[in-house]
């Protein structure tokens, strides 16, 4: 029987793999995203760093032996082990000095260069990532495209995993209104929702979001919703996992990093911004992107995928 591989994953949310920026709040929705590579390992032992906020995204996963929650101790735990393959996700210069001594064959990702003081990549075609995807206006490629291209690999439309029983759904569109703190740029304006609603309550069944604060509530919630309108955020992350119909809207972000990902249906602002993409937390413009997004524009993407 031919040996299972050993492969330690580094993926905590402390940092986003398309941001450059080092954040105290854990992006839960990168967390879930990178779970797409876990298709390249399904017949593997797997090791799994994450931070004690996103374990719950992993509870359960089908292609993961060994979940470890980060904390200080994390690093003798998996120091004992010699790898096949190694993989952090992380660009935090603490995590990426720390992980330099672990024994790996091959290595991917990030990784702490000595002599420069500084994070690079492993593979130098994918160092574009350490600027972040703000400065990548021009980007062709979508966020798992860009993935599998660091882990030597080509994306061929695989998807997010996230272990939940997929549900017959009880509403036909779910409305995911609300944002985390790190970019609150991405919501749309409230009384755009509410004129949304009045455009497809006679013809709809709407559920507003839940379970704003407990994780697996929320995700029960956006199991019950046929479709799902949401901005760039995590909600846009369980739905697809989920295999629901995920309507996004895009402003302040790049819309590119979703494009041609299953079940996503990109509604992206029409406003001409030279700083667009910003990835910045407020405007610093007199007109807001993600106000010249209209119902009208979501009602007709969303009656086009019911109809």
């Amino acid at each position: 029987m031919k040996r299972k591989k050993r492969v330690l994953i580094i993926k905590t949310g402390f940092s986003e793999f398309l941001d450059k920026g080092i954040s105290a709040t854990v992006s839960l929705g990168d967390v879930l995203f990178c779970t797409i590579v876990l298709h390249l390992y399904k017949n593997d032992h797997v090791t799994w760093v994450v931070s004690n906020q996103a374990k719950d995204l992993l509870e359960g996963n089908p292609y993961i032996d060994r979940v470890l929650v980060f904390n200080p101790s994390i690093f003798k735990k998996i120091y004992k082990t010699k790898y096949d393959i190694f993989i952090n996700l992380e660009k935090d210069i603490g995590i990426c000095a720390f992980l330099g001594n672990i024994a790996a064959k091959k290595r991917y990702g990030f990784y702490f260069n000595e002599k420069k003081f500084d994070i690079e990549t492993f593979k130098k075609q994918t160092r574009h990532l350490l600027s972040g995807q703000e400065n990548q206006n021009n980007i062709s490629e979508n966020t798992a495209e860009i993935l599998y291209k660091a882990l030597g690999d080509k994306w061929d439309g695989q998807g997010l995993i996230l272990n939940r029983k997929k549900n017959k759904p009880v509403y036909d569109i779910g409305f995911n209104y609300a944002v985390g703190s790190k970019w609150p740029t991405k919501a749309w304006p409230k009384e755009n929702w509410k004129e949304l609603e009045k455009t497809l309550k006679k013809d709809f069944s709407i559920s507003w979001q839940e379970g704003h604060k407990n994780l697996n509530a929320y995700i029960r919630w956006i199991n019950k919703c046929r479709v799902i309108v949401t901005s760039d955020s995590l909600g846009q992350m369980i739905g697809q996992a989920l295999g629901k119909k995920v309507v996004t809207l895009f402003g302040p972000t790049n819309h590119k990093r979703m494009q041609r990902m299953p079940g996503i249906y990109i509604v992206n602002s029409s406003t001409r911004c030279s700083h667009k993409p910003c990835y910045m937390p407020f405007c610093q413009n007199s007109k807001f992107c993600m106000k010249d997004i209209t119902p009208l524009s979501v009602n007709k993407k969303i009656r086009g995928i019911l109809k």
